[in-house]
């Protein structure tokens, strides 16, 4: 019992001298597991404690130079209120990338040693299994329900929140649409796309901490994290998200197969049983429902809803593409800010009753035009300079740098089927990564670029690392 009361009152302590970082570590955790909500706001409240230590300390919060690019692309979306015949939308929405843009700032003031940047790698890791384990017995109790063998009530609700989400968004003055999807789980997210972008994002840093393990108690946490994000991805039943996640893997296996194919040869095994039976199902290769149980259309059935979404897909895409190289001013400047008038725009130009461009990069040039395009890719190129930058010079930085850039491409990867950019769950994700990358360029050794020619030696310096290291 003595033990205990020290334990408490040496958290007290740590507490007490750093209440900010407690805040971050919690925020980061709940954000994944509370409906979207209720999750902003412990994130204002974490950023309130933390502004005012930084202030009792005397400290100023730093962005960055990448926060400060980000900042333009934040500051182009309130701009682009003025022509938006969509305006609370265009409000509301900008106001939400302002809103999460906190999470960046914290991570980058907070996690300044290597301890602490892993610490925010685990917290988030954790809190993407547990999405997964629940999105897995939500799978599970929806397979047992479809084949008669319990009943409704038994099976855990997808999406996990759906009577709270009714209630609340049924009180809302202003209609809010969501799809209450059953036969796809979508852990404590409202979409299972949503859920697939969380396991795809947090597969890579997973990967990262099971090879660093430094004991046994580390590597089986990290082992079943993984089985977790992999089971996950697999229960979303998305089809982008399951390749995406093998190429994740085959990429990181090729790239570090000198020092860590045994390793990740394990990561195959729950990634190909996850993977492969969900790709099967989805495509009405294999069904896991007797047809006579219970009235369904889902993909695991025939596989139809898949091809149709593809063909939709394609719909969209050409659709929205065939409205800017047709509109100077949407081609340029952009519609607005939010996805709302890209809704009206397939629905009445094009007969298409969808909410966006199902496409990052297409549904960004439509709400912001060339100009936003370009200072995005202004914020990526930013974010791989940095990472480029690192000297990666033993196993654990090398290791780092590849889990971090491997989630920012799988993260991006996964918005060229679906807007990632469609909920403060998938926004935060983005920030998060950026803000994890800006406190990595601020903690490591680094070589700055500054040229062409330090660009290529920076290149040939950690292919050599990869190669000898």
């Amino acid at each position: 019992m003595d033990s205990n009361i020290i334990q408490k009152g040496g958290f007290k302590q740590k507490y007490a001298k750093n209440p900010a970082w407690y805040w971050l570590l919690f925020s980061l955790f709940s954000f994944f597991l509370l409906p979207e909500y209720i999750s902003p706001f412990i994130l204002f409240v974490a950023f309130i404690i933390f502004k005012r230590q930084w202030t009792k300390e005397g400290r100023f919060a730093k962005v960055g130079t990448l926060g400060k690019i980000e900042l333009v692309l934040m500051c182009y979306m309130l701009l682009s209120v003025l022509w938006s015949p969509t305006k609370l939308d265009t409000l509301g929405c900008a106001g939400l990338w302002w809103a999460v843009f906190l999470i960046q700032v914290m991570i980058y003031n907070l996690a300044r040693t290597k301890a602490k940047i892993k610490r925010v790698i685990e917290v988030i890791v954790a809190s993407a299994a547990i999405n997964g384990v629940v999105a897995l017995f939500q799978m599970v109790g929806f397979l047992l329900y479809a084949n008669g063998l319990i009943p409704y009530w038994l099976a855990v609700p997808t999406p996990f929140y759906r009577d709270l989400d009714t209630l609340v968004y049924s009180a809302m003055p202003f209609k809010i649409g969501t799809k209450m999807w059953m036969e796809r789980a979508s852990g404590f997210f409202s979409n299972p796309n949503l859920l697939a972008t969380l396991m795809l994002f947090a597969f890579p840093l997973a990967i990262y901490l099971f090879i660093n393990a430094k004991n046994k108690r580390e590597s089986r946490r990290a082992f079943f994290g993984i089985v977790a994000l992999c089971a996950g991805v697999a229960a979303s039943q998305s089809r982008a998200g399951c390749f995406i996640m093998m190429f994740t893997w085959i990429a990181l296996f090729i790239i570090q197969i000198k020092r860590h194919s045994k390793k990740l040869l394990e990561v195959f095994v729950p990634t190909g049983l996850s993977i492969v039976p969900a790709m099967l199902t989805r495509y009405g290769i294999i069904s896991l429902i007797k047809h006579d149980t219970i009235e369904t259309t889902i993909a695991n059935v025939d596989g139809e809803e898949a091809i149709k979404s593809s063909i939709a897909h394609f719909q969209i895409w050409g659709s929205m593409i065939d409205y800017l190289t047709h509109h100077f001013w949407a081609f340029v400047f952009g519609t607005g800010f939010g996805m709302q008038r890209t809704g009206e725009i397939l629905a009445e130009v094009y007969g298409l009753k969808k909410p966006h461009s199902h496409n990052f990069v297409i549904e960004l040039w439509a709400e912001l035009g060339i100009v936003g395009i370009a200072i995005f890719i202004a914020i990526i190129i930013c974010a791989f300079g940095k990472l480029l930058e690192i000297n990666s010079n033993n196993s654990k930085s090398i290791t780092l740098v590849f889990a971090v850039f491997a989630s920012t491409i799988s993260f991006l990867l996964f918005g060229l089927s679906d807007y990632i950019f469609n909920s403060p769950k998938q926004i935060i994700l983005l920030m998060i990564i950026l803000g994890i990358t800006q406190a990595m360029s601020y903690v490591y050794e680094k070589t700055e670029i500054h040229s062409p020619n330090d660009l290529v030696h920076v290149a040939e310096r950690d292919w050599y690392n990869i190669i000898h290291q």
